[in-house]
């Protein structure tokens, strides 16, 4: 056994131990392992808040500056909701994937077909998924960046900011808490003091609104960013003098 196929092992356990049993499961956390799904997210959400803040602050007049930024907008938001899975399998095709192996992306709701089902040995005979490979992580995510926006939004005082991200670290906790990507209490704790730190930029309202965007984003590819840079120094290239027979 090399020894990049011991630390794959070694991080798989992990991953069991995480998200319960079903190799299902277990597969779709390992999609999380090197960082990547969350980079491209919050690279996303990052462009799309900051480029906000920079038009609320500019208020450009030139039509084409204007065209500039909402390509850019559209770009970030075709990122976010599009080609989060094909950007993120083509970078692990090319970083990560020839360090430890390929696994199978975890499927959409909508790929699973609704005509196949499993029915349980259970006395209620409730249906079950046929392939539980699946993450619910870009959903929930969503979820709770939209939640910070809007928070951030309605409060026009800016300690608006602080309370959003205040709001998106307990949902960031909570929502994941159980998931395929968990994450642990002390990882959120920079959001709402990144908030505090927006607070005293005295941003407008609309503004505010997106910091906590921008925010949310930055955090989320600080956490993919780490998690990378720990499945890089774990998972080197395999050589043919360290593989044994």
């Amino acid at each position: 056994m090399t020894k990049t196929g011991l630390y794959c092992k070694l991080d798989c356990r992990m991953s069991e131990q995480m998200v319960g049993d079903g190799p299902g499961r277990r597969a779709a956390a390992y999609w999380f392992l090197d960082g990547l799904p969350e980079i491209v997210a919050g690279l996303g959400f990052l462009a799309l808040g900051a480029m906000a803040i920079w038009f609320e602050h500019m208020r450009p007049h030139s039509w084409t500056v204007r065209a500039a930024f909402l390509a850019v907008e559209l770009a970030a938001l075709a990122v976010v909701f599009v080609f989060w899975r094909s950007i993120s399998v083509y970078l692990k095709s090319r970083m990560t994937f020839p360090r430890t192996g390929y696994v199978r992306p975890p499927s959409d709701w909508d790929a699973v077909s609704r005509r196949e089902s499993v029915i349980s040995l259970n006395l209620r005979g409730e249906r079950g998924r046929p392939d539980q490979n699946y993450t619910r992580f870009r959903s929930a995510t969503l979820s709770v960046v939209v939640c910070g926006n809007l928070v951030a939004g309605v409060i026009e005082e800016p300690i608006g900011v602080p309370i959003a991200t205040s709001i998106m670290a307990v949902l960031f906790y909570a929502l994941h808490r159980r998931s395929e990507r968990p994450y642990h209490w002390a990882s959120v704790l920079p959001l709402p003091i990144a908030g505090f730190g927006a607070m005293g930029l005295h941003m407008g309202q609309d503004a505010n609104a997106w910091a906590a965007v921008a925010i949310g984003g930055a955090w989320l590819a600080a956490q993919g960013g780490w998690r990378l840079i720990v499945y890089m120094r774990r998972n080197p290239y395999v050589t043919a003098e360290g593989v044994r027979p």
